[in-house]
């Protein structure tokens, strides 16, 4: 069964990005969860931080479809911060904690691991 969703600038633009300082765990996938090769996927639309997060089983996509977040990815001895806004695409390589900050909110395409995942509200010591 092929499964199609409306992706375009208005469709995005009519997702609420949620302010993650009011909710006590994390918002649902605006377009529901999906499968593929052994990943899960979704669209995120949100402000504010999310939990740190860790994948010991694969690499992590995200593409930014609106807004803007800072993507930080702690290696051992650094870290790592990037400006992500629509259109671009990052790759977390597995291993990494990594976190999304998006004070002025964000909507992008995830597809992550299904296993193998951690996640803490506290910065990880590396």
């Amino acid at each position: 069964m092929v499964t199609v969703h409306n992706l375009d600038h208005e469709s995005v633009a009519k997702m609420i990005q949620l302010d993650l300082a009011s909710l006590d765990r994390e918002p649902e996938s605006r377009i529901g969860n999906f499968s593929f090769h052994g990943c899960t996927g979704g669209v995120a639309a949100f402000k504010g931080r999310p939990p740190w997060e860790y994948h010991d089983q694969g690499d992590e996509l995200l593409f930014i479809l609106a807004g803007e977040s800072e993507l930080t990815v702690l290696e051992e001895d650094s870290r790592s911060v990037w400006t992500l806004s629509a259109g671009h695409l990052a790759i977390v390589p597995r291993g990494h904690w990594h976190s999304n900050n998006a004070p002025g909110g964000v909507t992008m395409l995830w597809i992550t691991p299904s296993e193998g995942n951690e996640h803490s509200w506290e910065e990880p010591s590396v």
